[in-house]
C-alpha cells in the first residue's frame, strides 16, 4: 500500500502482517493518514513477514497473532533472533493471558488490541521507536492485576525444596494438572508435542513422579491449581 501524501524524510517505516486484508487495509490507512509513519511494505503470512522484514529492513513491525505458516508469537521470535534490535508490536484481538505471556516471552515491545483507537495506535508505534514498550490499556490492567496477583502468593513453587523448577515447566504441570493433551499443551504454549513430552519427561525425573497422575497431586500439593480442577482419574489420555 502506498501513502496518498508525501511524507517526511525521517518517517517511521513500518511493516504490517495481518492475514485479513480488510483488515491489513485498515490499519495501513490510519498509519499512512499521519504525518510522520509509513507503511512500507504488507504481509498475510508469518513467513512473508520475516521475507518483506529482510528486504525492507522497517524500523517498526505490526504483527497480527493469528496468522497462517507461522503464528505472530514464532514469526517475532525468528525476526528476533536474526534481528536483535527489530522492534515488534503485536496488534489482535486476543485478550488471554497465556497470548501475552508467549508474545512477552518471545520479545515483542508492545502489545494493543484492534480496537484500539487511532491516537492510541500510532502512539505506541512512536513509543516502540523510540525503543519503549507499549500495551492498550486492557493489557496494561491484565499486568497489573497479575503483578499484584503473583507478589500475594505466600509461597512459589520453587521454594518447596524439592527441585527448581523453571517457569515454562510450572505451565506444563498446571496444565497437565488440568487435563490437556500434549497437543492441546503444544498449541496453546506454542511449541511443538514433542516438546511437551520432552518437558513432562524431565519434570518426572527431577521431581522423581512415575506418571501424569503424580504431577496432578504435585500440583494440588503446592497450589498450582485448584484441587477441584485436576483431572486425576478421569481417564483422559495424556498423550
Amino acid at each position: 500500500m502506498s501513502s496518498s501524501k508525501k511524507k517526511k524524510g525521517g518517517s517511521i517505516r513500518v511493516l504490517v502482517a495481518d492475514d485479513h486484508d480488510i483488515v491489513r487495509y485498515g490499519i495501513c490507512s490510519v498509519i499512512d493518514a499521519s504525518d510522520d509513519i509509513e507503511v512500507v511494505c504488507e504481509a498475510s503470512s508469518g513467513r512473508e513477514a520475516i521475507e518483506q522484514f529482510h528486504k525492507m529492513k522497517p524500523d517498526v513491525c505490526i504483527i497480527d497473532i493469528t496468522m497462517p505458516e507461522l503464528n505472530g508469537v514464532e514469526t517475532t521470535r525468528t525476526i528476533l533472533e536474526q534481528d536483535p534490535d527489530a522492534r515488534i508490536l503485536i496488534l489482535t484481538m486476543h485478550t488471554d493471558e497465556e497470548y501475552l505471556n508467549q508474545v512477552l516471552n518471545a520479545g515483542a515491545s508492545g502489545y494493543m488490541l484492534k480496537n484500539s483507537d487511532r491516537d492510541e495506535l500510532l502512539g505506541s508505534i512512536r513509543a516502540v521507536y523510540r525503543g519503549e514498550k507499549a500495551f492498550s490499556q486492557t493489557i496494561s490492567k491484565m499486568m497489573t492485576e497479575r503483578y499484584v496477583r503473583n507478589i500475594r502468593k505466600p509461597k512459589e513453587l520453587q521454594d518447596t525444596g524439592k527441585a527448581s523448577v523453571t517457569r515454562r515447566e510450572l505451565e506444563i504441570i498446571r496444565l497437565i494438572a488440568e487435563g490437556h493433551t500434549s497437543t492441546e499443551i503444544s498449541e496453546i504454549l506454542f511449541i511443538s508435542p514433542r516438546t511437551v513430552d520432552t518437558h513432562r519427561a524431565n519434570l518426572m525425573s527431577k521431581l522423581d513422579i512415575k506418571n501424569a497422575a503424580g504431577l496432578v497431586r504435585y500440583a494440588i500439593e503446592n497450589k498450582l491449581i485448584d484441587p477441584s480442577s485436576g483431572k486425576e482419574g478421569n481417564g483422559r489420555n495424556q498423550s
